[in-house]
């Protein structure tokens, strides 16, 4: 009788094993199942995050573009006004000094200059003409 309970031990033991093989690998297949249903959520979750921080940006940079040029372009304005205020003085109070010393402005040489040419262009022709009644 000791031999048929081993006999009947085996099987149980063996049935065992298989019966563990076999919910491993239903234990192995579910896990997959598992993940790869996991993984799917997960890139899909992905992609909505994406979106979403896509448009997050794009109306951030649109609310913060007026921000960003009316901070750049107010003191270029203001630079801009300052140069010519600066200018407009340096002109005025430096044709102050130089008509002070006597000094004559360029506005005065070119009217000179114009002037002197003017003359040398009457004198070329008065010269001229003395030439040719000294001839006849």
């Amino acid at each position: 009788m000791s031999e048929k309970i081993e006999i009947v031990e085996q099987k149980t033991v063996t049935d065992k094993v298989v019966e563990l093989g076999r919910d491993s690998l239903y234990l192995g297949l579910g896990v997959v199942s598992v993940v790869q249903e996991n993984l799917q959520e997960l890139v899909k979750r992905g992609k909505e995050y994406r979106v979403n921080l896509v448009e997050k940006g794009e109306k951030f940079a649109g609310e913060n573009k007026d921000k960003v040029t009316e901070l750049v372009e107010t003191p270029q304005a203001m630079a801009k006004d300052t140069y010519k205020k600066a200018t407009d003085t340096f002109e005025k109070y430096s044709e102050q000094v130089l008509t002070r010393v006597h000094i004559p402005t360029s506005d005065a040489i070119d009217t000179m200059t114009k002037k002197v040419n003017a003359v040398d262009r009457k004198l070329d022709k008065l010269i001229k003409e003395n030439a040719a009644a000294e001839k006849i």
